[in-house]
């Protein structure tokens, strides 16, 4: 059996608040977010086009939407329509930008889809040459947080490639061959 002395007793009383104070900051940490958005992009030979999968997390882009376009929404199944599509279409179309050899291409959104947290877009663009030079700019959400950070990996053939954007810098190359 312990038996503590009267500095000893102060010294388990100042452990267990600071004990207190660090489940606190321990509970603060759980409740930290990640703003991150992750698009996969693949040349398909056989089309001639870059296939996107961007996913992003549904709460951030809803409140993104509900915020820039003051309207009461909701992005899940249940509550998917037109105007939800047509707005979900009309920021993220306006958050890309790709050039192939400096020419601007042409975005093709095909639509979107709820996967648990996050919504899937898919959006395609036609490339008239192999991708050589790609150039992405990515802004998605950097109107909502400063903290976003956009990662996007592109695959050509067999080569594999990736750029992390940040509001500080959201654009980047990748050559292939």
């Amino acid at each position: 059996m312990l038996n503590f002395s009267m500095s000893g007793q102060r010294i388990a009383n100042q452990f267990e608040d600071l004990s207190d104070s660090v489940c606190d900051d321990l509970l603060k940490i759980d409740d930290h977010k990640f703003y991150i958005s992750t698009t996969n992009i693949e040349f398909n030979p056989a089309t001639q086009n870059l296939e996107m999968v961007s996913r992003i997390f549904t709460d951030d882009l809803e409140e993104l939407l509900r915020t820039r376009y003051n309207v009461n929404l909701k992005l899940d199944e249940a509550h998917n329509s037109e105007r939800n599509e047509k707005l979900i279409k009309k920021y993220i179309l306006n958050q890309w930008l790709i050039k192939n050899r400096n020419r601007v291409l042409e975005l093709n959104y095909l639509g979107h889809q709820y996967d648990i947290d996050q919504i899937k877009i898919f959006i395609e663009a036609s490339l008239i040459s192999h991708p050589d030079s790609l150039f992405f700019e990515n802004k998605t959400l950097f109107d909502f947080t400063s903290e976003q950070q956009n990662l996007i990996h592109v695959k050509v053939g067999d080569q594999r490639k990736s750029l992390l954007m940040f509001p500080e810098n959201p654009n980047g190359v990748l050559n292939f061959d």
